[in-house]
């Protein structure tokens, strides 16, 4: 694949393409991250058998019904007394199961892991309705953890575009939010910042811009263009909403945010233009951090923007980080 490229619209076709891994510098290697920066700145369950870690986690998996829709819901390992579950909350495109390399480890290790399809995606129902906002992805999410009885708090682990639905949830449900490990997160403000010194458009410009452009001014705001029904520039709107909120949305539950090495500038995007997107970019990233009083924002070196698939062992050791408190 092509190198990742900071712009909104590779992310999403990266994300969308992750059940094959993203980025073609991305390196499965286990060297230890060394970028870390505090906010603001940049089979039976061992663990309640006694017995020995099995070598395969339990993965089960059902379709729960949230009344005229059916979500599909699948776990690794077991509910583990007084430890939080994790829940998982994909990007924008794959199904759960992309989840599956980093959830299969941690779960051997006696943690139990959640995901789901949000509807329009994988073994979930087709979207009723011709426009969606994050709002009604958080209704779902609560019909659905209520449904399956988890209803206790929770480790969020979300990816790409499955950060705004964490929002939501933290903002709607905070006694279900544990904590929270965001990799790569959709930054609502970045897409007002970039349109805000996208360049006029010009019949000979470059593949590059056109694909920005694209994205920008049309694919965000039609929610035809993707399986959730998304409309993506309300979803935006709705994210800042919850982050404009007087206080820290997360409290003082850990939270991680994990930050792919930024790539080089793509050679049809204007200097200055990337030069804005590449900031609004780490700022997002360290806003989500700041909305807890004990907020990271962690470089992870060797991977894209799949991080949870590139580096499985940095996701875990967030994870772990997070359950430490």
């Amino acid at each position: 694949m092509a190198p990742r490229s900071l712009t909104f619209a590779a992310l999403v076709a990266t994300t969308a393409l992750s059940m094959g891994g993203c980025g073609g510098d991305a390196d499965t290697s286990d060297s230890a991250d060394t970028s870390s920066q505090s906010a603001p700145s940049t089979p039976d369950d061992p663990a309640t058998s006694g017995s020995a870690t099995p070598s395969v986690p339990a993965v089960t998996e059902e379709q729960v019904d949230i009344g005229g829709h059916e979500i599909y819901l699948r776990c690794w390992g077991e509910a583990v007394v007084g430890e939080p579950t994790v829940l998982l909350i994909s990007g924008m495109g794959p199904d759960v199961t992309y989840w599956s390399k980093m959830a299969s480890e941690f779960a051997t290790d006696g943690h139990h892991l959640c995901g789901y399809d949000r509807l329009g995606v994988g073994g979930s129902s087709l979207p009723s309705e011709d426009r969606r906002t994050t709002e009604d992805q958080v209704d779902d999410l609560l019909a659905l953890l209520d449904a399956a009885g988890l209803d206790e708090p929770m480790v969020i682990v979300a990816h790409s575009l499955g950060s705004l639905p964490a929002l939501g949830l933290a903002d709607r449900a905070p006694e279900l939010v544990a904590g929270a490990v965001l990799i790569e997160p959709w930054g609502p403000r970045v897409a007002g910042k970039q349109l805000a010194v996208l360049p006029p458009e010009k019949a000979d410009e470059s593949q590059d811009l056109v694909m920005e452009r694209s994205f920008l001014t049309g694919y965000i705001a039609d929610p035809d263009q993707n399986n959730e029904h998304l409309l993506l520039t309300a979803c935006n709107e709705e994210g800042i909403a919850v982050l404009d909120k007087p206080g820290r949305l997360f409290g003082n539950h850990p939270v991680v945010v994990l930050q792919a090495p930024l790539p080089r500038r793509p050679a049809g995007l204007p200097r200055d233009y990337d030069a804005v997107s590449r900031a609004a970019w780490v700022d997002a990233n360290d806003e989500f951090a700041t909305e807890s009083t004990d907020g990271k924002v962690i470089v992870v070196k060797h991977t894209g923007h799949d991080i949870h698939i590139d580096r499985p062992d940095a996701v875990i050791e967030a994870i772990l980080d997070v359950l430490a408190g």
